[in-house]
């Protein structure tokens, strides 16, 4: 694991799982050897390096290396966090498009997913289903 003081993917990583509401921010920081306080210094420091790279090389109107190495990776693993936790609505949606016949290749690429996203939530939910009647019946519906 790469140290987020040092390397921006890493600070980046760490900053997009810190911003997803769900997250164990103790043990998130915990695992970098970071507390509150060390992280607001940390991400600090990091802000102050991105606005002025930001500043040195985004004159030419062009996007600093430094500023899209951290954009890219924050986004990547933003998405890749939506689409581990794809919500039941989207699960419906996905599993309608190919109930009414439509390829799954074309299904996935319009919800922008992937077969492992989908393959990942089809496990997930139907084994919720097993458990929830409620559920069941809504899938149920949702599927006539």
């Amino acid at each position: 694991m790469n140290d987020p003081a040092e390397d921006v993917e890493a600070y980046a990583t760490l900053a997009a799982q810190l911003a997803d509401p769900g997250a164990d921010r103790a043990a998130l920081l915990a695992a970098h050897g970071l507390d509150e306080e060390r992280w607001e210094a940390l991400d600090d420091a990091w802000q102050a390096r991105l606005s002025e790279a930001d500043d040195e090389d985004g004159e030419d109107g062009g996007v600093p290396p430094l500023v899209a190495a951290f954009a890219e990776t924050f986004a990547r693993v933003q998405r890749a966090r939506a689409r581990r936790d794809l919500s039941f609505d989207r699960f419906l949606e996905a599993a309608r498009g190919l109930k009414r016949g439509t390829d799954m290749a074309t299904v996935l690429s319009r919800l922008d997913l992937t077969l492992e996203d989908y393959l990942s939530a089809q496990q997930r939910w139907t084994a919720a289903m097993l458990e929830d009647e409620a559920l069941m019946a809504r899938f149920q519906r949702a599927m006539k």
